[in-house]
C-alpha cells in the first residue's frame, strides 16, 4: 500500500512519548491498520476480535434508528499505534511496517468498524502513538481494554504474553515465566495441536462461541504445574503437555457418544474432568506405571457408563466442577477395588 499522507496534524509529546493528532476516514483506518498482530490475515482478525452485535448498534445509532441517538457523532478518538512515520511541518505520512500495513489499532475497534459499516467516508478522530514498543502496545492495549469495557479473558491470557521482556516460547521449561503464562501455552498448544482431540476446538479471543473456554482451561491447569505444589510440576513442559493431551484423547474414546453430543463440552463436565485429571493420573499410574493413553482408555473404559449430566447435577460454578471431580474418582476408585476381572488382567 502506499502512504498516507495527512496534511494536518498536531503532535504533542507525552512521557517521552509523541502522540499525533489528527483525522481518517472510517475507510483510510479499516484498510491500513489491523485489530490484531495475532493474525497473518487481517480479515481472520477481524473476525476474531469483533463483535457484531456491538458494530450493528453503532451502525444503527449513526443512521438515527436507535434511541436518544441525536446527535449521531462518534467523538471520542480512535488509538492506535504508528509503525512507520515521519513528521514535519505539522505533515504526517504514515508508512508501511515490514508487513504491509501501518500499525496497530489499540482501542476503539468497534467505533471504527461501525462507522465503516455505516459510511467508509465518515470522518474518525485519530490519536497515534509512535515509538512504542510492542510489548507496551499490549499493555496499553489491556489496560484500556480490561478498565474500561469487558475484555475476554481468553483474549487477555492470550495478549498477556506479548507483555512481558521473556520469550514466553523458549522459557517453557525451567521458572521464567509465570505458571500462568505456562498453562496458557499448554492451552494454546492443546489447541494448536493436531494430535490433540481438543484441536481448534478452544475459543483463542473468548468470542467464538460452541467452543471451549480458553480462560477456564487455564485456570485449572495452572494449579497442576505451578511451581510450589503442582502435581506435574516437575514435569518438562512437552511431557506436561502430553499428560493433558494423552488424558483428553482418552476421554473421547471411553466416552465417545458424549463427546459427540457436546455434552463434555458444558463448563461444570469439562471443568470437573479437568479437575479430576490428578485422580486418573494416580490410578492410572498406579496399576500401569504410565500415563498412555491406551493405559487410560483401559482404565476410563470400567466406568465408561457414567451419565455425565446426571453425574453434574442442575448446579453451575466451581463447587459444582470440584463435586464432580470428587464423584468421578470416588466411582472409578471403587469400581477398581470391586473389580475381580480387571485386578486378574493386570
Amino acid at each position: 500500500m502506499h502512504s498516507l499522507i495527512v496534511e494536518t496534524c498536531l503532535r504533542i509529546k507525552q512521557n517521552e512519548l509523541y502522540l499525533y493528532i489528527f483525522s481518517l476516514s472510517a475507510g483510510d483506518i479499516y484498510n491500513n491498520f489491523v485489530v490484531s498482530r495475532r493474525y497473518d490475515d487481517k480479515k481472520e482478525g477481524y473476525q476474531r476480535i469483533i463483535k457484531d452485535t456491538k458494530v450493528k448498534k453503532i451502525v444503527s445509532y449513526l443512521s438515527g434508528k436507535s434511541e436518544n441517538s441525536y446527535p449521531s457523532i462518534l467523538p471520542n478518538s480512535i488509538l492506535i499505534a504508528l509503525d512507520n512515520v515521519s513528521y514535519e511541518n505539522n505533515k504526517l505520512i504514515i508508512k508501511n511496517n515490514d508487513k504491509g500495513y501501518k500499525g496497530l489499532i489499540i482501542d476503539g475497534q468497534h467505533r471504527m468498524k461501525g462507522a465503516y459499516d455505516y459510511d467508509i467516508n465518515f470522518p474518525l478522530i485519530v490519536i497515534g502513538v509512535s515509538e512504542l514498543e510492542p510489548k507496551y502496545q499490549a499493555r496499553l492495549f489491556i489496560t484500556i481494554n480490561k478498565t474500561q469495557t469487558s475484555l475476554p479473558s481468553a483474549l487477555y491470557l492470550d495478549l498477556i504474553s506479548a507483555t512481558t521482556d521473556e520469550d514466553i516460547r523458549a522459557n517453557l521449561d525451567g521458572e521464567v515465566i509465570t505458571a500462568e503464562q505456562k498453562a496458557t501455552e499448554i492451552v494454546k498448544d492443546l489447541n494448536s495441536n493436531e494430535n490433540s482431540v481438543l484441536y481448534n476446538l478452544i475459543a483463542q479471543t473468548g468470542e467464538e462461541r460452541g467452543k471451549l473456554n480458553l480462560a477456564q482451561l487455564v485456570g485449572i491447569i495452572k494449579i497442576y504445574i505451578n511451581y510450589t505444589d503442582g502435581k506435574f510440576k516437575g514435569y518438562s513442559y512437552n511431557d506436561q503437555l502430553k499428560i493433558f493431551i494423552n488424558y483428553f484423547n482418552a476421554i473421547k474414546v471411553v466416552f465417545e457418544e458424549q463427546w459427540e453430543q457436546k455434552i463434555i463440552f458444558k463448563s461444570t463436565i469439562i471443568g470437573g474432568l479437568l479437575k479430576a485429571i490428578g485422580g486418573v493420573f494416580d490410578v492410572v499410574n498406579t496399576t500401569h506405571n504410565n500415563f498412555k493413553e491406551n493405559s487410560i482408555i483401559y482404565v476410563l473404559s470400567k466406568i465408561q457408563d457414567i451419565d455425565f449430566n446426571v453425574l453434574a447435577g442442575s448446579g453451575g460454578g466451581i463447587k459444582a466442577q470440584d463435586n464432580f471431580a470428587k464423584q468421578f474418582i470416588k466411582i472409578l476408585k471403587n469400581k477398581i477395588k470391586d473389580d475381580e476381572k480387571y485386578k486378574v488382567e493386570l
